[in-house]
């Protein structure tokens, strides 16, 4: 029975807890107790052992305690109370003196604060008032809540108490008490605090984050695509033939092909296909113009002048025309192409005129397949 109501007193505090969180007007802001003197005053109402001659009542119970850092408390209580006896007009007094120490389960800034409660004193148990005093040790355990009441900020600050304990009395072989007995006594009432509260510790700051990386600076605009006013794929600014019609088929230098790359400043050694250094210039705009249109096939055409047999002017016009030709491979044109010499079959100046023999040694690429 006694645990039952125990129960029903526990289940009872945590409703008015429950009130007080959501939404209580009396109740304050945080408070710390670190610190303070408090008094505290509280009517009881004590279940007494079944086995006792005496009946359950009401009476008090006065302590003083202080609070500890962080989350305990102890104090000292004393409880002078007294019960009476069925049918005979006379009481049992249980005066009691007993140090507990309490212990807070919350934030010490959290209004309302649950505790846990152990302790032990010294308990006078005397029947009928006639009876020999029996004085002896006991030990109680519980719990309870506090809750601030108005401002918690000041030096006197005020507090509801809620609480249940057990209460066990050692005493054996005594008249008209049980061996070992005990009580479950429940109580509410005040705690009257002395002293300022002490401020709650202050949450380290977190060390400040280190700024984020500047962004990439963006990448430069691309350059603009060179000038070509014609529209032939070769700049202005190398276009020899800046008017070509469109759609023609160009050179390296923007000029139209035909059916013929000329050309016309490639040199030999005297009687040799090894060309010579003031070739290259032209050699490489054969290459340039090759490599727009690797897919034309190309015959390379060596030609002589008159001097010599005609059988060797064949052979060295064949071999200026591979030499020719090799040069090109090496140089990266990949076009399809074959070398043949003509010797002097096709002249285009006089032999009998020093510049028209000059203009008649002479290797140009023709144009015989591809787009």
């Amino acid at each position: 029975m006694k645990r039952v109501i125990l129960n029903g007193v526990l289940a009872a505090a945590i409703t008015v807890i429950g009130t007080a969180m959501t939404g209580g007007a009396a109740i304050a802001d945080g408070y710390d107790d670190t610190g303070a003197v408090y008094i505290s005053g509280m009517a009881n109402y004590t279940f007494l052992e079944r086995d006792r001659i005496s009946n359950n009542g009401a009476n008090y119970q006065l302590g003083l305690g202080y609070n500890f850092p962080r989350n305990f408390a102890g104090e000292l209580n004393v409880s002078p109370n007294s019960f009476k006896i069925d049918g005979s007009g006379a009481s049992e007094k249980l005066n009691a003196i007993s140090l507990d120490v309490l212990y807070k389960f919350l934030p010490v800034t959290s209004v309302i604060r649950p505790y846990a409660l152990l302790g032990g004193g010294r308990m006078t148990d005397e029947v009928g008032g006639h009876g020999p005093n029996n004085t002896q040790w006991l030990a109680e355990a519980g719990g309870g809540a506090l809750i601030g009441l108005g401002d918690q900020t000041g030096s006197t600050r005020l507090q509801f108490r809620t609480e249940a304990k057990y209460r066990r009395e050692f005493i054996s072989n005594a008249e008209f008490i049980p061996h070992n007995p005990g009580d479950v006594i429940v109580s509410v009432g005040l705690n009257l605090m002395f002293g300022a509260p002490t401020p709650p510790p202050a949450a380290a700051a977190p060390p400040p984050s280190p700024p984020p990386p500047p962004p990439p600076p963006p990448p430069p605009p691309p350059p603009p695509p060179p000038l070509d006013s014609d529209g032939d794929g070769v700049p202005d600014s190398i276009d020899q033939c800046p008017n070509t019609p469109k759609g023609d088929r160009v050179d390296a230098v923007g000029c139209t092909i035909k059916d013929e790359i000329k050309l016309d400043r490639v040199h030999f050694a005297t009687d040799s296909a090894e060309l010579l250094p003031d070739s290259v210039e032209t050699l490489n705009y054969g290459i340039a113009t090759l490599k727009r249109y690797p897919q034309m096939v190309i015959e390379v055409r060596g030609h002589t002048d008159s001097t010599g047999s005609k059988q060797h002017n064949q052979v060295l016009s064949q071999r200026r025309a591979e030499s020719v030709m090799q040069y090109l491979q090496e140089h990266g044109v990949t076009n399809t192409m074959t070398a043949k010499g003509y010797g002097q079959e096709l002249p285009i100046a006089s032999n009998a005129t020093r510049e028209g023999r000059q203009a008649n040694r002479r290797v140009n690429l023709r144009i015989v397949g591809g787009p």
